[in-house]
């Protein structure tokens, strides 16, 4: 993955997009009321045919106007402002921004890479692939990170592709606004079996040793074309956790198209639009596990097998390159379709496991505050904490459920649709899933995992609530011990003041002498009798008190 330079070094990071720092984000208009601003970003789309297309639709498919606003701005619209405010290079940058890896698999089953940092580079490699003929390779793969106006017109002109592909890819929202104009309506699942596309959508977790590497992230994420940021999961456990230290989520989608092209027609295409990624911070642990089996030590090449990257590009790209990754070599890779598309599923899995292991911890970190509140705080802080926490996992993991669920539902059999296995594997089981049964298993995994995880919350949010009416319950009954206290107090003080004022009444200053004598005398006694009194009174009510509560559950059980 590259850094993109964004020549404002000097320049103030920007507030990002729905953040209370960013302002109002309707200023670009809602849903229902367009307003006049789209008009200051709106380009001369003559010479963009795949733009004019995607104009045109969007007078039928309305959510598509929100990917023609993003190609006109050459990002989310929510950053015209500051665009508007004399960012000119900056947004030129971002229309031209091409980060492209062009993969092409030969008859002989090796496979050889170009990268295309430019549009120029794009529009040339396109060009060669619609005219290739058919003995020029059986699969060729373009993996994309990040979107731009060049990279989306160039791929959509050239192999006319669905629009909603990329409308899919512009953002990730887990729920909208009523007024919001980027929102986009679930689609049928009839009329998905009939596209030549499907999503993942998955979440990456990073670590970061202190809120300013965090901050850093957020920054990174602002550059990005697409509109992705690391959320705080605000699960900070003080006990062990690095002080400063934070976890972050983030909603990460993946996209995989094919099709056919070539002079004739029949050469096998691919492209994979994946999320660029944070280079802040560290993936959470060592990062997902590397699904490919440990080379034998006497293997040839055996020391010199590419790392796991942080980078999910690179990580598309290493895992690609070296697919199979269980299949005997002397099988020819290219002959399956599921080239294209295991990759991406089998990283989107294994992310989720990492997910569901990080929730186990956090929810075992709680438990054990509520069994052993005296080894780490106060109680009362050890429950509001709790609550807090808990409070997070209850918003997130339904939507995680949902992300999985799609992918279960959607996605994997899409792929075993539009991607079977050629020739077919010998005694495979013809399922909905069909070459992609494999992953779908552990996409199953992870799907009883949040189930269980949920259940785990909602037992844990019973308890915690339970523990909180008893502690309110004891703070009140040591209130009210206190009260009690004050009360005999102030009954204390009663006959002193009363003695007191009855003795004020004597004028000669000469006399106080003897007056002090005769208040000791008089008062001590006094309150004696008062406090021996009010103890008799109090008795003799509390003990009818129990009388008439034994007399009433008595007449109850008769």
């Amino acid at each position: 993955m590259t850094i993109v330079n964004m020549g404002r070094e000097a320049v103030p990071s920007r507030a990002l997009p729905h953040t209370p720092e960013a302002g109002d984000p309707y200023y670009i208009g809602d849903c229902y009321d367009r307003s006049d601003v789209p008009s200051e970003w709106e380009v001369d789309a003559r010479e963009m045919p795949y733009l004019m297309h995607i104009k045109v639709l969007s007078e039928s498919w309305k959510p598509l106007r929100y990917l023609a606003d993003f190609m006109e701005v050459g990002t989310t619209p929510l950053r015209w402002k500051d665009f508007k405010a004399g960012f000119k290079d900056e947004r030129q940058e971002r229309v031209q921004r091409t980060e492209v890896t062009y993969l092409k698999y030969s008859h002989s089953g090796k496979a050889t890479s170009m990268p295309l940092k430019t549009a120029d580079a794009l529009r040339a490699c396109v060009s060669n692939l619609t005219s290739l003929p058919s003995d020029s390779g059986s699969t060729h793969v373009l993996v994309v990170e990040d979107l731009s106006r060049d990279t989306i017109e160039i791929l959509g002109s050239a192999f006319d592709i669905d629009p909603f592909f990329f409308r899919e890819q512009i953002d990730e929202y887990s729920w909208y606004n009523t007024r919001d104009p980027w929102a986009n309506p679930p689609g049928l699942t009839a009329a998905m079996r009939s596209r030549n596309w499907l999503r993942i959508r998955n979440i990456r977790l990073h670590h970061f040793g202190s809120k300013g590497e965090f901050k850093e992230a957020q920054q990174q994420s602002n550059s990005f074309n697409v509109l992705r940021r690391p959320d705080d999961d605000q699960n900070h456990w003080h006990y062990m956790d690095k002080p400063g230290s934070i976890v972050s989520l983030t909603r990460t989608k993946t996209s995989i198209w094919t099709g056919n092209t070539g002079k004739d027609g029949d050469i096998s295409i691919g492209i994979v639009l994946v999320d660029p990624t944070i280079t802040a911070g560290t993936p959470l642990w060592y990062g997902h596990s590397n699904w490919q089996p440990p080379p034998s030590m006497h293997a040839e090449g055996a020391t010199t097998t590419p790392p796991t990257s942080p980078s999910l590009y690179n990580e598309i790209l290493n895992k690609t390159s070296s697919y199979p990754w269980f299949m005997p070599r002397l099988q020819n890779p290219s002959s399956s379709k599921g080239i294209i598309a295991k990759p991406a599923m089998y990283a989107a899995a294994a992310e989720w496991l990492i997910v569901c292991d990080y929730m186990k911890a956090r929810l075992g970190q709680i438990e054990w505050e509520l069994e052993k509140p005296g080894t780490f705080r106060s109680r009362g802080d050890v429950i509001d904490a709790s609550l807090h926490r808990l409070h997070v996992w209850r918003r997130v993991i339904p939507v995680y459920r949902e992300m999985v669920t799609e992918t279960l539902e959607q996605a994997v059999p899409a792929a075993a649709r539009l991607l079977p296995l050629a020739p077919p594997v010998p005694n495979l089981i013809e399922t909905l899933t069909g070459a992609f049964e494999d992953i779908a298993q552990d996409f199953r995994r992870v799907q009883n995992a949040l189930n269980e995880l949920q259940a785990r919350v909602d037992r844990l949010t019973s308890i915690v609530t339970a523990e909180i009416s008893i502690e309110d319950s004891r703070r009140g009954l040591q209130e009210n011990h206190n009260l009690a206290r004050l009360t005999w107090m102030a009954t204390t003080f009663i006959p002193l003041s009363f003695v007191t004022g009855l003795f004020s009444m004597q004028n000669n200053i000469a006399d106080m002498r003897e007056t002090f004598g005769w208040y000791f005398l008089t008062a001590l006694p006094l309150t004696i009798a008062v406090l021996v009194g009010a103890n008799r009174v109090g008795r003799g009510w509390r003990l009818r008190k129990k009388a008439n509560g034994g007399d009433k559950k008595s007449k109850k059980s008769e």
